[in-house]
């Protein structure tokens, strides 16, 4: 509307810019009037410069005001994006679950030892989040928050002690022991632990006890993530 009545303005001015002159009769009443008729229209013409100039400044200012927007609205855009791509790098990591036999085909005891030593699952049957590491028998927590753990063994009649210790951070948990049996033994224990970064779990075989498995998968150890829990500077692990 400002710039349609600014155009009428301009069309105004120079309209009143058309003198004709004619006959020679009154030429000097005519001249008079000429020249007050420029005098006028000159005014118009500089207040419609002035105001053409004014609604410039006036759009330019919006221009700029767009401009800001534009490039904070892409500047919160940028910013979602890489919240997204942290929420999923944080979801990937989250999703932890394996599950594990002693051996891949083989018929054979682990033990008895002189001394105690972690026991090695060589059949992975799953690894998500490869926190569990098949070359040292330890799971590594990659989040802080409850994970749950179980563990299974087998052992042929023998008077040799069938054992294992479900361990955090190298210290005892929970544990499975059968004695002498002409049969075969077998048992399973489990515990849910509150982990922080970096905690690791195994399962242990005690000195002088041994479990057996073969392509059966008797003697086993899995654990999942149950759920995250968040950092607390009064909470620590146990």
């Amino acid at each position: 509307m400002k710039t349609l009545r600014v155009m009428l303005h301009l069309l105004l001015s120079l309209w009143c810019g058309l003198v004709v002159v004619s006959g020679e009769s009154g030429s000097t009443q005519v001249e008079v009037g000429a020249t007050s008729a420029d005098s006028t229209c000159t005014t118009d013409v500089h207040a419609t410069l002035r105001e053409m100039s004014a609604l410039m400044g006036e759009q330019r200012v919006e221009l700029w005001l767009a401009k800001a927007q534009i490039e904070a609205l892409q500047s919160r855009l940028e910013a979602s994006e890489s919240t997204v791509d942290q929420m999923k790098k944080e979801n990937q990591d989250r999703k932890v679950a394996f599950s594990l036999s002693l051996e891949t085909t083989t018929d054979n005891h682990s033990g008895p030892f002189t001394s105690g030593t972690t026991l090695i699952f060589k059949q992975v049957i799953s690894n998500v989040g490869n926190a569990y590491n098949s070359n040292t028998g330890f799971f590594t927590a990659p989040v802080r928050g409850v994970y749950d753990f179980s563990f299974s063994a087998l052992s042929r009649g023998s008077s040799v002690t069938m054992a294992a210790v479900l361990r955090k951070n190298k210290k005892a948990v929970v544990s499975i022991y059968s004695t002498f049996s002409s049969h075969h033994n077998n048992a399973s224990n489990g515990a849910s632990l509150l982990l922080e970064v970096g905690d690791v779990v195994d399962v242990y075989l005690p000195a002088n006890c041994r479990v057996l498995d073969n392509v059966n998968h008797h003697t086993t150890f899995r654990g999942h993530l149950l759920f995250e829990v968040e950092a607390s500077p009064t909470t620590t692990s146990q």
